[in-house]
Formats: C-alpha cells, structure tokens, sequence
C-alpha cells in the first residue's frame, strides 16, 4: 500500500511540476500613443513538447482604460521543444486623438495540447500527463506627456535593527502611469539598488526600504529616481 501511494505521491508531483510559464520579461509599461514594441521569450525547461496560444484579454480594471483591441500579437500559438526557447512579438498602438490616460490588458498564454515527444524511453512522461496551465500576464500602455513629472517629499533615513532604511512619499503629477527605479548613491559614487515601483495617474506612493550593503548612513549622499522607461533622470535629492 506505501509503494502505491509513494507512486501516485510522484506522478502528482510530476503533474505539478509542469504547471508554470518560465517568460521574460513579465511586464510592459510604454507610450502606446507613438506605438509600443516588445518581444517576450518562453521558456521550456522540461522533457516534453509544450504548445501555447497567445490572446490579449480585457482586464476589467476601473483604474485603467482598455486597450485589448489594440493589441497585436505574432504569432499568436508558440510550440517549444524541451529545453528551448521561443520568442514572439507584441506591439499596441491606440487610435488618433485617444484620450491621455493610463491603459490596460491582459495577455492569456493558455497551455494546449502540444505533439508527444518521440522516444523510446519508457520513463518520458508524456504530454498528455501535463496540467494545462493558464496565465494572464498585465500589460499597460499610456497615452500622453512623455517627460513624467513626479514629487518627492519627506525624504528620512534611518537605522533599525543594524540596518539602514529610506523612507519617502513619491507623488505621481503625471497624466498616466509611471514606472520608475530608485536607487541611493554612495560617498565612493556606487549604487545601492532601493527597487522599481510603479505609480499610476495622482497616486502617491509610500516608500520604505533597506538600502542593502550599505554599512553606515553617512556614506549615502544622494537619492535618485529614473524613469524606467528612458532611464532618464527625473529627481535627485541630497541626504
């Protein structure tokens, strides 16, 4: 009875092993007013022949319009060999004279039924064994000024359990989404890494984390925002 239920114990979990997407990059944040291009890969790490269909779908979100209808996807089913790679394009543009303001989609990568894999091993597990997996991955594009203008106030630093810490308000003034990467400069002009954050239209943002690796406070100099985007430089504020 143990050798049983240690058997059924291994197909489930060589089911599961199966039931994720390996894909990069995971997000997509640009001007669809001009015309937005991105190329994701996928993955497969497994034994088998894995087959996706690629849809854009509504992402029923109030905080951002629609843009599911603008969305170009080529080609639109990826079959992947085991151990390979596979690319395919999206590109969103949205109609003349659309209203400036955030947007949203999501893009449905649905497992389907893919070719087995020809062996002679008996031990190759098929792919019908596999559970079908199921992901909507959020897309968002704007419409609108393209120089993000964002507000940082009560910058603080401090030290909490032999580690140290930043704190600030990031207050979005633009007229849709930004994306942005934070960072501290140090006395020796290396960076430390505080993370990527994203701000929709009016929100205001609560920032408050470690800076990593930093030995002392007194070595952080400067604060300094990106744009994700452009890698353009929107703030710097002296600590």
């Amino acid at each position: 009875m143990k050798k049983i239920f240690m058997t059924f114990l291994t197909l489930i979990l060589c089911r599961l092993s199966f039931a994720y997407i390996n894909i990069s990059p995971t997000s997509f944040d640009k001007n669809i007013g001009v015309g937005a291009y991105q190329e994701f890969t996928l993955y497969n790490n497994t034994k088998i022949p894995i087959r996706y269909k690629i849809t854009p779908k509504d992402m029923n979100d109030k905080k951002v319009g629609n843009m599911t209808n603008w969305i170009e996807v080529y080609p639109k089913i990826v079959t992947i060999n085991p151990l390979e790679e596979k690319t395919f394009k999206v590109y969103v543009k949205s109609p003349k004279n659309e209203k400036t303001g955030d947007y949203g989609a999501f893009l449905n990568i649905k497992q389907i039924s893919a070719p087995k894999l020809k062996s002679d091993s008996k031990n190759v597990i098929s792919s019908g064994l596999t559970v079908m997996t199921n992901l909507n991955m959020g897309l968002y594009g704007y419409v609108g000024e393209n120089n993000p203008k964002i507000e940082i106030k009560n910058v603080k630093t401090y030290t909490k359990n032999n580690q140290n810490y930043i704190n600030f308000d990031l207050n979005n003034n633009t007229d849709r989404l930004v994306r942005v990467i934070v960072d501290v400069e140090g006395s020796n002009k290396g960076y430390y890494p505080i993370g990527e954050y994203r701000a929709f239209k009016n929100e205001e943002l609560d920032v408050n984390q470690e800076i990593k690796n930093l030995k002392s406070l007194k070595n952080a100099t400067k604060l300094i925002i990106r744009d994700k985007e452009t890698n353009n430089i929107l703030k710097t504020i002296k600590l």
